[in-house]
């Protein structure tokens, strides 16, 4: 069952990181296109983020908490702080993304229906860059305190 957890573990963490990294170069891509393109581009990282990013996310919180809590238990300080950071991944990617990738792509197609690149455009595309920066950090912190079980305390006598 642990290899399959691990599987399952690293999917999340490719679909996850992969879907972002894809989403970065498609906003360089727009950056400056047409209206067109934009919009465009706002509807595939739209969608993207809630069929790929977030059951990434879910499959990698999901499998990360069952095997340290299977492994460790709750009172290792290492499973702790990973289950908070992975609390805090999930947090502002509901409180701040996605709002933000929403915002973004909904002024990007009210900008096509008008004509011009609405003002507040970059206000929504800049909270989506910074929270997701956030989030992509968070998540290595997350699994470098998994992998070199930062916190842990000592099984040896001495």
């Amino acid at each position: 069952m642990l290899r399959g957890l691990k599987l399952a573990h690293f999917g999340g963490l490719v679909i996850f990181l992969g879907s972002i990294l894809t989403f970065i170069v498609i906003s360089a891509l727009i950056e400056g296109a047409s209206l067109e393109n934009i919009a465009f581009g706002r509807k595939i990282i739209s969608t993207g983020t809630n069929v790929l990013t977030l059951p990434g996310m879910w499959v990698l919180a999901i499998t990360g908490v069952w095997m340290g809590y299977t492994r460790y238990g709750l009172k290792q300080r290492f499973v702790q702080l990973k289950l908070l950071l992975i609390t805090l991944v999930l947090i502002n990617a509901y409180l701040f993304i996605v709002p933000a990738v929403t915002s973004a792509t909904e002024i990007a197609v009210r900008s096509l229906a008008q004509g011009q690149l609405l003002p507040e455009y970059k206000a929504a595309y800049m909270q989506e860059s910074i929270f997701g920066a956030v989030n992509v950090l968070l998540t290595i912190a997350a699994a470098v305190v998994g992998v070199w079980k930062v916190g842990a305390k000592s099984t040896t006598n001495g």
